[in-house]
């Protein structure tokens, strides 16, 4: 089988465990073969600072050759940040361009290669997500703190109630689209991790999955919701 082709979007202020966390799951290679995923990260800006202005990320892609080669991707991760932060880059050019970009990748049935396509976000990515207008009817999840932000999203988006099921989970399965993409939603911050393990569990099996997830001494929690 072809490897999974996973997308991971930067943006400025970015929580860094929200990116880092699953970049460091699908980079792992199961106990025996070759790696299963292939990852390249991508954005708006050709460096990054990290919300603590500790660090500073060069993407290895734009945002314009991603948007080119969407249907080549697999998977596509939508990192959270501050509040204050997602507030700014909904209503700017780079948030129109960005959900745009979800409602094609939703939009687009998985490659015949590898028979799946996942959008994940992690934290309060998934307000990202509803403001695209993906998470309509769907039961979903976000950082706690954030609840009340991702129904008001979402009921934006929709032009109404969106009729979104918002949950306090450690990650949800929100179903599929039309065309047969899964999304899933993490909770706060190292959630993503957890969700990256059951991704990697659904496409290479427990028993892979099992095994990275010892070798990067995470304890796997349940707390899940799902269809």
């Amino acid at each position: 089988m072809a490897p999974f082709k996973v997308a991971v979007y930067l943006y400025p202020s970015a929580d860094i465990l929200d990116f880092s966390g699953p970049t460091e799951i699908y980079s792992m290679r199961p106990a025996s073969g070759e790696a299963i995923f292939e990852i390249k990260t991508f954005g708006h800006h050709e460096r990054v600072s990290s919300e603590s202005g500790t660090m500073v990320y060069v993407p290895n892609g734009t945002f314009q050759q991603l948007e080119a080669d969407i249907e080549d991707y697999d998977i596509l991760v939508i990192p959270g940040a501050h509040f204050e932060v997602i507030d700014k880059l909904l209503p700017s050019k780079e948030g129109k361009e960005l959900a745009a970009l979800l409602r094609k990748f939703t939009s687009l049935p998985p490659r015949k290669e590898v028979g799946t396509r996942i959008l994940q976000s992690v934290c309060t990515g998934s307000i990202i997500l509803a403001a695209s207008g993906v998470l309509a009817d769907r039961t979903i999840t976000t950082h706690h703190m954030g609840f009340e932000m991702l129904k008001k999203t979402a009921d934006e988006a929709a032009g109404g109630d969106s009729k979104v099921n918002v949950v306090r989970k450690r990650w949800v399965d929100a179903g599929t689209t039309e065309a047969g993409v899964r999304i899933i939603n993490a909770a706060g911050v190292s959630s993503g991790i957890d969700t990256s393990l059951w991704i990697y569990e659904q496409l290479a099996g427990k028993e892979q999955a099992d095994f990275v997830a010892e070798l990067a001494e995470f304890e796997r929690r349940g707390e899940a919701w799902g269809v």
